[in-house]
């Protein structure tokens, strides 16, 4: 996978009771060619926590069918920027 670091606006939705962490349940961005996608993510496969220099986030790893090919990437949440971003494809 490649490391993209690519800011994305997703909809997520949260449980009731119990875990309070956002669930992605799709997001749209931009490629290299200005090319807007959307995409429903059909499963994740791995939820952890990471701080990285300081920076706490939420990485998510999931699947999706994208343009007809099931793609494997990772998008995370930037807990202190209140921001999502697709980390890696």
């Amino acid at each position: 996978m490649k490391i993209l670091s690519e800011p994305i606006d997703a909809i997520v939705t949260f449980k009731a009771e119990g875990n309070n962490k956002p669930r992605p349940y799709k997001f749209r961005y931009r490629d290299g060619d200005s090319n807007t996608y959307e995409v429903k993510i059909e499963k994740i496969f791995h939820v952890e926590e990471w701080k990285f220099a300081g920076v706490k986030s939420i990485v998510y790893r999931c699947s999706s069918m994208i343009c007809g090919v099931e793609k494997l990437y990772e998008i995370r949440y930037i807990i202190e920027e209140c921001r999502w971003e697709l980390y890696k494809m």
